[in-house]
Formats: structure tokens, sequence, C-alpha cells
């Protein structure tokens, strides 16, 4: 009997559990996207003190980079709509 409960125990220790609760949702950005914006604003900012405009490049990887930064909006919005975040 004493062989028989062990190895019942020791199964249920072994065995993948499942959990009978969803998966709690993410409370604010994460670090990494976070670190990413801070990134791109930082980029921007360098850009906007860079001076000349070198054929017009640079106003326009400004604008690619204010676009960046509306879809990192975006996704968040996104996220905390699909109660993927809070």
């Amino acid at each position: 009997m004493k062989i028989a409960t062990l190895l019942v125990l020791a199964l249920m220790i072994a065995a993948p559990t499942v959990s009978l609760y969803p998966a709690v949702p993410q409370r604010d950005v994460p670090a990494e996207v976070e670190s990413a914006r801070r990134a791109l604003q930082g980029a921007h900012n360098d850009l906007e003190h860079a001076g000349a405009q070198w054929g017009g490049h640079r106003v326009a990887a400004m604008k690619h980079i204010e676009e960046a930064l509306k879809e990192l909006a975006e996704a968040e919005k996104y996220a905390r709509a699909h109660h993927e975040m809070k």
C-alpha cells in the first residue's frame, strides 16, 4: 500500500500540470518595449539636432521614427483592449 501511494505521489509530482486559472494579464509595458520607445525618442532627438538637411533623408528618417512611435502606441492600445495588459 505504501509503495502504491508513493508511486501515485511521484507521478503527480513528475507529471506536467495544467493551470485551472487563465494567465494573468501583463500589468504594464514590457521593459524591452519601453527601452525601444526611449531609444526611438533619443534617435529622433539626435536627428532633430543634427544640423543640415542631409538631402531630405534626415527629415524622412525622423518621420519614420514618428511612425514607429505611433505603432508602439497602437500596440499598447491593442494589448489593453485585448486584456493582454492592464
